[in-house]
């Protein structure tokens, strides 16, 4: 590996391609990322950061899974030798990772072969260097759980944790929900009775209060007959965990009850994206089929659907209303910090408009239309929720704006900056919460891999890094704890808007003029017909064209065409056709 010195004002990515995984540093005010270590590791299936930052999870397929340590300063914590450790008992197949909230677990995702049996899911858990857990509390990685789960795929998440991993939980392949210990995913778990089998679940981000213990919505699909028609549809419900009554705060998982709090029928649905609020009070369900049973839309159907905890609150987002005539729902997502989300509805070009959430009063409605007419389908908010970037990735032209908070207590956006970024196929806000990722990834593209870092108040491209069969780019998470950064300001953003108007208003004035042909041009916009009028201006020498007899082209026409022929006289009638053979024999017989 090979290091140098980062400034404390940097920004950390990890970017992996065919042949090695390399650490860069950003530097605003720098012209080219700098190389900051490089992970020699051919052919690297996997990458991923905890989610503090401080360790980095790759799949060597000589080794198999290995965890590099990394300090806050990206130092290694001791020797280079005891930086990178090898996950003892981790397959070489693994084509999948992710880490729990608080990065005390990780989860891995093995190749399945048909017809096996051997577990192809499992999860290790760091023992403490206190010697709190089994393994003589050294960190190393040990195995907590094992499963068989069948055509998982690799980036699809089926066990999941409370933000505060006090429970977690797992989404079996017949399509059960069974709650654990987050501490012991391996133990005896609480099976949530649900009416079908489930397609997904998400646990919300609360402060448990005794004897609420959690609170987890579940998407049930709908179901269909041989000919893919909807024989009985699909289900959203929330579950909301609690102790027993008599039963102490610290009850193991299988101890608690599990009850049904709410539930909103999806009339049709075969998979769905669930998004809780920062508070843990709505949720937003986005149901999707393959196939768009009205043949609107090549890519299938969608519905959106707002639900409060309780259920006494449910919208369509989707339906037509006084601002949209409705349609697919092209993305919605969650502000990180507050009740308060955006929504891109509607065939291309879509409408993107931004709602409000009321928690006491269970009320949502729009607050503004951000984009009336845009092709737009992402949605990306900075950490902070200050920022939030709408833009056209995928199968649109790459085009980027950015919108601004400005007011603490009001929720109002104004766009502050637009950008152009072509063939993106991911990005990502920075650490700060001022600059934005974007990047072209292998297999989809095949050219022109690289990543490109923007500033969001300004739309400028600040950095830029090529790189062949770039696979992933990921900035390096910043421990929760880190008070180095700060959200961007009001008054920040105010003036954005302003420089951004400024220049709207000088491409206004810049705008090209109407063709004029020479002749008509004259100094200082006038032209010379009116110069001429004015007697400012000699008037030409007049056309003698006519004196100058034929051109040599209509000499040449006429030659060609003989003698005989008479020459057309535009001033006098066309000859009368002859009559036709009858009348002529008529006239012959006379």
């Amino acid at each position: 590996a090979h290091r140098a010195p980062m400034p404390p004002s940097s920004l950390p990515l990890c970017i992996r391609n065919r042949d090695q995984i390399r650490v860069l540093q950003v530097d605003p005010g720098a012209d080219e990322p700098a190389i900051r270590d490089v992970i020699d590791a051919p052919k690297v299936k996997a990458s991923v950061w905890s989610p503090d930052g401080t360790t980095l999870a790759i799949v060597d397929p000589s080794k198999g899974v290995v965890v590099a340590d990394f300090a806050v300063d990206l130092e290694p914590r001791s020797t280079e030798q005891s930086r990178y450790a090898v996950v003892g008992g981790s397959a070489k197949t693994t084509v999948g990772m992710y880490w729990s909230p608080l990065s005390s677990s990780l989860v891995t995702v093995t190749a399945w072969q048909k017809g096996s049996t051997e577990p192809n899911l499992q999860v290790w858990r760091r023992s403490c260097k206190d010697g709190c857990e089994s393994g003589g509390g050294t960190g190393e990685f040990l195995c907590a759980a094992s499963y068989n789960h069948p055509k998982l795929q690799n980036d699809r998440q089926v066990i999941k944790w409370t933000s505060d991993e006090l429970f977690s939980a797992r989404l079996t392949p017949e399509g059960n929900v069974f709650l654990y210990d987050g501490a012991d995913p391996g133990g005896e778990p609480l099976e949530i009775e649900l009416p079908r089998a489930a397609q997904n679940f998400e646990f919300a981000s609360i402060r448990a209060k005794h004897p609420l213990r959690a609170r987890i919505a579940v998407f049930v699909p709908d179901t269909r007959d041989d000919l893919q028609r909807v024989a009985s549809p699909g289900e959203v419900m929330i579950y909301e965990v609690s102790a027993p009554s008599g039963a102490s705060a610290g009850s193991s998982a299988s101890t608690l009850v599990a009850r049904k709090k709410a539930s909103s029928m999806v009339s049709a649905g075969q998979t769905a994206d669930l998004k809780w609020n920062p508070t843990g009070t709505a949720l937003l369900a986005h149901c999707m089929t393959e196939v768009d049973d009205s043949g609107k839309s090549y890519y299938g159907g969608s519905k959106l659907l707002l639900i409060s905890y309780d259920g006494h609150c449910q919208k369509d987002l989707t339906e037509p209303d006084e601002f949209a005539s409705g349609g697919v729902c092209q993305a919605a997502d969650w502000s990180p910090t507050r009740d308060e989300f955006v929504l891109i509805r509607g065939f291309q070009p879509a409408q993107a408009t931004l709602w409000s959430w009321e928690s006491k009063s269970q009320k949502v409605s729009m607050a503004k239309v951000l984009l009336e007419k845009a092709h737009r389908n992402t949605i990306r908010f900075n950490p902070f929720g200050s920022l939030v970037c709408l833009a056209g990735f995928g199968n649109l032209a790459g085009e980027i704006d950015v919108f601004g908070r400005l007011d603490d207590d009001r929720c109002d956006f104004v766009q502050v900056s637009s950008a152009l970024a072509n063939c993106t196929v991911a990005a990502e806000w920075a650490p700060d919460g001022r600059h934005l990722l974007t990047a072209v990834l292998a297999p989809r593209m095949r050219v022109d891999n690289g990543i490109f870092v923007w500033r969001g108040l300004t739309g400028e491209k600040v950095a830029e890094f090529p790189s062949e069969e770039l696979y992933e780019a990921q900035w390096r998470p910043e421990p929760p704890s880190s008070l180095r950064f700060l959200d961007v300001g009001v008054d920040e953003i105010e003036q954005a808007a302003k420089a951004l108007a400024d220049r709207v208003c000088e491409q206004v004035g810049s705008k090209k003029q109407a063709y004029r042909p020479p002749k008509a041009r004259g100094a200082e916009g006038s032209s010379t017909v009116a110069a001429m009028m004015r007697g400012e201006v000699s008037a030409p020498d007049g056309d003698d064209r006519r004196r100058r007899g034929p051109a040599p082209w209509q000499n040449r026409r006429a030659e060609s065409d003989g003698p005989e022929r008479a020459p057309m006289s535009p001033g006098l009638p066309p000859s009368e056709p002859p009559p036709p053979p009858w009348q002529q024999a008529r006239a012959k017989d006379a």
